[in-house]
């Protein structure tokens, strides 16, 4: 992955929010195209990575392969 140029402080919550993403969606930030100044900016809105992450793949209607018959939403009755 190449190296990102972010605050120390972001540097750790970025880990985590790529961490999920990697687990949950399996893609990182620089997959989903986030820039480092989208990332300082998603960062100075103080939301945990775990939040951000959900928010995200909202966002972003990601494929939910923890649900395998749908995305997240949207899916007979959901």
């Amino acid at each position: 992955m190449p190296q990102r140029e972010v605050p120390a402080a972001c540097s750790k919550w970025l880990a985590e929010v790529d961490r999920l993403m990697k687990r949950d969606w399996y893609i990182d930030t620089v997959d989903a195209g986030l820039d480092d100044e989208q990332v300082i900016a998603c960062w100075k809105f103080e939301e945990t990575p775990e939040e951000f992450v959900a928010w995200f793949a909202e966002d972003a209607d990601l494929y939910d392969f923890r649900n395998p018959w749908g995305r997240t939403k949207g899916w007979l009755g959901s």
